[in-house]
């Protein structure tokens, strides 16, 4: 396909982050209950109860680092797709009427996940994940700042021809 540029993936990004976020929250209340409800049911051996205690330890500890490379895996991916990918100066409106749309959905996103964590059910889960909550809850500045990146490198690299001129013979 012939792509002139590719700004939906701050969107991607977006929604993605945001659901996994969601998704962490909700884990991370589920696994402490679940594993207790276990231990108290069936946990009889020693060897049954550590595996319990090692998968919350997982779901509260390992997820949420996975959710940050993630945040930063696709980051970098935007930035080197906004160099590599050829423009024409001619989308930055396009681009900064997608900018506005992308803040829109980010501030809808960073409202949710505000009213999950203020829920009384699930704020132990959102006190245990606090850089997560952090970056969620200010999502739209992160997603302004990001997407205003993405312009910068999209718009300020070299020419595709290298700046030479070619005269025909």
């Amino acid at each position: 396909m012939n792509k002139k540029g590719d700004f939906t993936g701050i969107l991607f990004l977006l929604v993605s982050v945001g659901a996994f976020a969601i998704f962490l929250l909700i884990v991370g209340y589920i696994a402490p209950l679940i594993t207790s409800e276990v231990q108290s049911q069936i946990g009889i051996t020693a060897g049954i109860n550590n595996s319990l205690l090692t998968t919350t330890n997982i779901t509260t500890n390992t997820l949420p680092v996975l959710w940050l490379i993630m945040f930063g895996g696709l980051t970098m991916g935007l930035f080197i797709t906004a160099y590599f990918v050829p423009t024409h100066p001619g989308f930055a409106p396009v681009f900064g009427l997608l900018l506005i749309v992308t803040v829109i959905v980010s501030i809808a996103l960073s409202n949710a996940y505000e009213e999950l964590q203020a829920n009384a059910i699930l704020s132990g889960a959102a006190a245990q994940q606090g850089l997560i909550g952090f970056i969620m809850l200010n999502l739209p500045y992160t997603v302004l700042i990001i997407s205003l990146i993405v312009m910068v490198i999209t718009f300020s690299k070299p020419s595709e021809t290298g700046g030479s001129v070619v005269v025909p013979v």
